[in-house]
């Protein structure tokens, strides 16, 4: 078993900037002692899952109100399976702002440490986002996960799951929402729509300038290509005639030779 000291080495491991974890793992390893092997062993996370370790670590009501986010949605889709009555727009509502508000979070602090949030990158941390809570110690991921699929549930219902059984996809069931809450929820949601919107009316019109440059340079290559079929047209007419020219003279160079050869032999 870990000790304390070893426990709150790994923690700080996983709290390093990236290009830091290698040379720091190794060192931790070799303070282990006998230990140390498994430390070694320890694999590097991925950009996205690093990123996310970090929302832990940096931003920790964040990552916790996304986890209870999506326990509550687990829980609910559970509920639902089992036939009971249970609303889950405003659920799904309520995750959906809690997801956004963490992903933004960790856009900010792969900002602050310089890497470069690009849309692959942002996918794999949306993706880890849906899949939390998961299994092993929060803040040490290696990988990016993918998201949990709620079919799992619908598989556990079919085959007559054990309260058990649905205990290791299902944390906790549902709460009746506050009002407050149900405020806070839309007035996010609406928030994050807004601020969607004013980044498309910032980006519309380079955009729409853009397009009428691409729709301009798609008309500009009609028209050479039109002249290009044009002059094409022409050129094959002239290779014909060339064509034909050539082979009239050979004719003609072949009896004046014939003719040449038949007189040389009657003088």
């Amino acid at each position: 078993m870990a000790s304390r000291a070893t426990d709150s080495g790994l923690d700080r491991l996983y709290q390093l900037p990236l290009g830091g974890f290698t040379e720091a793992r190794n060192l931790l390893a070799k303070a282990a002692g006998p230990g140390g092997a498994a430390i070694k062993a320890l694999e590097k996370p991925s950009v996205p899952a690093w990123a996310v370790n970090q929302l832990y670590w940096r931003e920790r009501r964040t990552y916790d109100r996304l986890v209870r986010a999506s326990e509550r949605l687990r829980a609910a889709h559970a509920q639902a399976l089992s036939g009971k009555k249970i609303d889950l727009p405003l659920i799904e509502l309520q995750h959906r702002a809690a997801l956004k508000e963490a992903a933004d979070a960790v856009r900010r602090l792969l900002a602050s440490a310089g890497d470069a949030a690009t849309q692959a990158t942002m996918k794999a941390v949306v993706d880890t986002l849906q899949a939390l809570p998961c299994g092993g110690a929060p803040g040490r991921l290696t990988k990016a996960l993918a998201p949990l699929g709620f079919g799992a549930l619908g598989a556990l219902m079919k085959r007559g799951a054990t309260s058990t059984s649905l205990a290791e996809v299902v944390t906790f069931a549902p709460p009746k929402p506050k009002p407050d809450e149900v405020a806070e929820a839309a007035s996010r949601a609406k928030e994050a729509a807004n601020a969607r919107l004013r980044e498309l009316d910032r980006k519309a019109p380079a955009l729409k300038k853009t397009l009428a440059a691409a729709r301009a340079a798609v008309d500009r290559a009609e028209r050479a290509r039109a002249d290009l079929e044009v002059k094409l047209q022409a050129a094959v007419a002239e290779l014909a005639e060339r064509r034909l020219a050539w082979e009239r003279a050979e004719r003609e160079s072949r009896t004046l030779e014939e003719e040449r050869a038949h007189l040389r032999q009657t003088v």
